[in-house]
């Protein structure tokens, strides 16, 4: 019995540690609230109940606060650097009307970058003039 508890600690302090499962990255699958917007540099308030959910099957929707939504298509991609989304109208056909933006996680927020035409952000900021919207939201509870 000695020499099996024996055996069975030489190989458990010989064997190669268990590496980390790779963790998937962050989705922005869910329901996000805005907390901010700016839009050319200028910040917009944020109608109360505004609301912005992303589903797995590349369908997103916008909601004001009132009975009225946008529905949008998006494609997220978050292996690049900085990971891409790209947003267009629903019933659009394939690459007409698409926003190309930009997306990271910070905390429990979520930031979106979108240029409204023209190329893909390559930083988090709206400038004044820009044609570009920075959001900020928080997951919904």
């Amino acid at each position: 019995m000695q020499t099996t508890l024996m055996l069975g600690l030489v190989l458990a302090v010989g064997a190669p540690a268990l590496k980390d499962a790779k963790k998937d990255p962050p989705s922005v699958v869910g329901e996000w609230v805005p907390e901010l917007v700016v839009v050319g540099g200028q910040a917009t308030p944020v109608p109360t109940g505004s609301v912005i959910a992303f589903t797995r099957d590349g369908k997103c929707t916008l909601n004001d606060g009132t009975a009225a939504s946008i529905d949008l298509a998006y494609t997220a991609d978050p292996k690049k650097q900085p990971a891409e989304i790209d947003v267009a109208d629903a019933g659009a056909r394939a690459g007409a009307n698409v926003l190309q933006g930009i997306y990271k996680f910070d905390g429990d927020k979520l930031l979106i970058c979108i240029t409204l035409g023209g190329d893909r952000p390559k930083t988090f900021e709206s400038l004044g003039g820009s044609a570009t919207i920075l959001l900020t939201l928080k997951r919904a509870n």
